[in-house]
């Protein structure tokens, strides 16, 4: 606190009142990765100290964020120093949360590649869920990124590469990490890139139930849209977050800032993000052009894998996920660059998929233009750090498909269907029915400083930002409140297939 202006404990911007994140550095000002009362941090040690007595030895805190207290430890059967990451001790205790809880991180923990810290040991015990991981004497990438100095070319894409051929590891074995950022980006006495922090957030999803005792789904600033919408993810959504980091290597900036999470999350569900090569001249372009492509608000326009964006971004390192080659009309595939301690890939399995029952495209050229409308079922998120300031999945807003076409697939089936010879006229095909005809239908994308409650046409329709609404052609009444403001009431006319978008600021009564 400086002359009565609140500043980042990380980097030092000053924030404005009632912020909740760094618009410089994406921290967490609220109170979850800041400083924390000594008396807090002395309960849980004392706690945990007591749960594994005789096997391990804390020495001291190494930091606290949303995701909980990490603790350096001494093993004492190994002899070695551990890192011990208690989740938040006020999560859900029940037998069915704690067996989803173990059964979630110890998928995790199954991780086994030079980029990834490995989890030795997953326990829930004496009222607390804990990770007991590597110890890494390193850095992290928010170290030098508090720096506020962009990253030299050369080592953007090692570290880019390096993280995603770890992110390409876990999702081939269907572990999606949903929270990678600056500060889950280690680095150790070599150099090299270490990715922690794989499956925690899934864990604690499942220790949590849903319930509204810290959910945390991700870092706001690096979320990717499905993320933000409270849609299911795959690993698409771990190379939008990705990209996010590759972005502000490169521009020492985030592309997207507000001083509410409801803002942040608005910008990443429809706002494109400024041209990082405007920002930065005479970078190649095929590194902007890769990050580009990773932050396309559609997860079917990213790279297909995560080894096809290590490979984007430093072409001179392909690498080529298990079977897969370089593409038809391209050659041979190219060999994969041997594992070293400087570059280590070891990719084994199948490549990173959509989920089962997601649509699927051909991946899209860098260049091609992303879809401007974010998907008509979107739903609303408020994520909810552990403690103050925190936010919670509080529901999603459905809405029926904009129609039934048939696949790709089923036409190309139907239009290749051949018929035998035969010394006879064939029969005549039956005339197919005529398609059912769609009721018309209208959009609104509606946002708010602060966030508020909407009304349209009198009904509830949750808080902003809501996105891609649902209504009828036609006029409509906008209503949005929020307690010690004054309501905002306007009539909009939306015509069939069309959105309106508005963004409203609240006043003070």
């Amino acid at each position: 606190m400086t002359n009565g202006v609140l500043a980042c404990f990380r980097c030092h911007t000053p924030i404005p009142e009632n912020s909740k994140f760094c618009s410089t550095c994406g921290a967490d000002v609220s109170g979850g990765d800041g400083p924390t009362s000594t008396s807090s941090v002395d309960i849980v040690r004392e706690r945990l100290q007591r749960i594994i007595e005789g096997k391990y030895r804390i020495e001291r805190l190494l930091g606290k964020g949303g995701m909980g207290q990490v603790f350096l430890a001494h093993d004492l059967t190994l002899e070695r120093e551990v890192a011990i990451k208690v989740l938040p001790p006020d999560v859900a205790q029940d037998d069915q949360v704690v067996r989803r809880f173990q059964q979630e991180a110890k998928t995790a923990a199954k991780l086994d590649h030079p980029n990834i810290i490995p989890i030795y040991r997953v326990e829930s015990e004496g009222g607390l869920n804990y990770f007991v991981m590597k110890y890494i004497a390193g850095t992290s990438l928010e170290d030098l990124l508090e720096q506020h100095e962009p990253l030299a070319v050369p080592d953007i894409q090692r570290i880019l590469w390096e993280a995603a051929c770890a992110l390409g590891h876990a999702h081939q074995r269907g572990v999606v990490h949903r929270d990678v950022k600056p500060a889950n980006i280690m680095f150790d006495h070599d150099g090299r890139v270490m990715l922690t922090d794989f499956g925690i957030s899934k864990a604690l999803q499942a220790a949590t139930g849903f319930t509204a005792t810290g959910m945390i789904i991700g870092t706001p600033h690096y979320m990717a849209p499905e993320q933000g919408k409270g849609s299911p993810v795959d690993g698409r959504a771990d190379q939008y977050s990705l990209g996010i980091v590759g972005y502000r290597m490169l521009t020492a900036e985030l592309p997207f800032g507000g001083d509410s999470v409801h803002t942040i999350i608005y910008k990443h569900i429809y706002e494109e993000p400024p041209l990082a090569s405007a920002k930065r001249p005479g970078i190649p372009g095929a590194l902007t052009a890769a990050i580009s492509r990773a932050l396309s608000k559609d997860p079917d326009l990213r790279f297909p894998t995560m080894e096809d964006f290590a490979t984007a971004v430093w072409p001179e390192q392909p690498v080529a996920a298990p079977g897969k080659g370089t593409g038809k009309g391209r050659g041979p595939a190219r060999p994969r660059p041997a594992a070293t301690p400087d570059a280590p890939t070891q990719i084994t399995g199948a490549p990173t998929t959509p989920l089962p029952g997601a649509r699927r495209s051909k991946a899209a050229p860098p260049t091609a233009p992303r879809k401007s409308r974010a998907a008509a079922w979107i739903g609303l998120v408020i994520v909810v750090a552990a403690g103050v300031g925190g936010y919670l999945v509080l529901g999603r807003q459905g809405t029926e498909e904009r129609g039934a076409v048939p696949s790709v697939d089923t036409v190309r089936i139907q239009d290749t269907v051949r018929v035998p010879v035969q010394s006879s006229p064939a029969p005549r095909a039956k005339p197919r029915p005529p398609a059912p005809v769609l009721e018309a239908q209208g959009f609104l994308t509606l946002a708010a400083d602060p966030f508020g409650e909407v009304y349209i046409d009198g009904v509830d329709a949750g808080q902003t930002p809501l996105v891609e609404y649902v209504v009828k052609p036609g006029r409509h009444t906008i209503r949005i409140e929020h307690p010690g403001f004054k309501t905002v009431t306007e009539t909009v006319v939306v015509d069939a297939s069309n959105t309106v978008r508005k963004r409203y600021t609240l006043l003070p009564e």
